[in-house]
């Protein structure tokens, strides 16, 4: 895909250079210090997702977007957030505030490309040729290294004292992270807290009763605080 930086601050046009190459599915069209240049390069070349600075010389970034008759997707970027709630009814997929970390680099990649998914118009043969782009994922921190996974691919994660486990369908992760702040990165229409120390993909279970839920082989209890709404969410998949 193509990404046009429209930044002037060269600090900050690094760093999305830095996040932008560690993709193989993006490549940088163009950079532009102004509002003015990047709408004259927008005219003559198509661009898949634009990484705007709101505070630009002359022309703000907001106005900009404003003269936009046909937008890309748009990430906005900035120091000062509040801009975010005018950014948000201009309908841009997401609003980074600097300095922008990789990891929520990635979740704003991850929404653009949910959009995008969203978006296609194609029959079911060419949406299962995207589906390795498209599909929703995150990055998780192991280590010194972010490792992608893909949400399709999680069977479930679960809590050991400060650290979090990531079963997926090809192995194993490990992170310094809570319960509470995975929970908060998962889609809560696909996946569930099933006990205080595990939560589960709702596609992955391949059967349950009052007490556990399998996951393959693995077996998860299901928490006396739990229960109620695993089956609420369950009870209409229930013959």
């Amino acid at each position: 895909m193509k990404c046009m930086i429209v930044e002037d601050e060269e600090p900050a046009i690094k760093v999305l250079e830095n996040h932008i190459g560690h993709f193989n599915d993006l490549e940088i069209s163009s950079i532009h210090t102004n509002a003015m240049d990047a709408l004259s390069a927008l005219r003559q070349n198509k661009v898949d997702i634009l990484f705007l600075d709101i505070q630009l010389p002359k022309i703000s970034g907001i106005d900009f977007l404003r003269s936009l008759m046909h937008k890309p997707a748009v990430i906005l970027t900035t120091a000062h957030k509040e801009y975010a709630l005018e950014g948000y009814d201009l309908e841009v997929v997401d609003y980074l505030l600097k300095p922008i970390s990789f990891e929520r680099f990635a979740r704003a990649l991850s929404k653009v490309y949910q959009s995008f998914q969203k978006n296609l118009e194609l029959p079911q043969g060419e949406l299962e040729k995207v589906s390795a782009f498209s599909a929703p994922f995150l990055y998780i921190k192991c280590d010194r290294e972010y490792v992608k996974v893909l949400l399709e691919e999680l069977l479930y994660v679960e809590s050991i004292k400060n650290h979090i486990k990531i079963v997926t369908d090809h192995g194993t992760l490990l992170t310094l992270m809570s319960m509470s702040q995975i929970e908060a990165k998962l889609p809560a229409q696909h996946f569930i807290r099933v006990h205080r120390s595990f939560m589960v993909s709702i596609h992955k279970v391949s059967k349950f009763n009052h007490a556990y839920v399998h996951i393959g082989k693995k077996s998860i209890p299901i928490g006396r605080h739990y229960k109620q709404l695993f089956f609420d969410r369950i009870d209409e998949r229930r013959l």
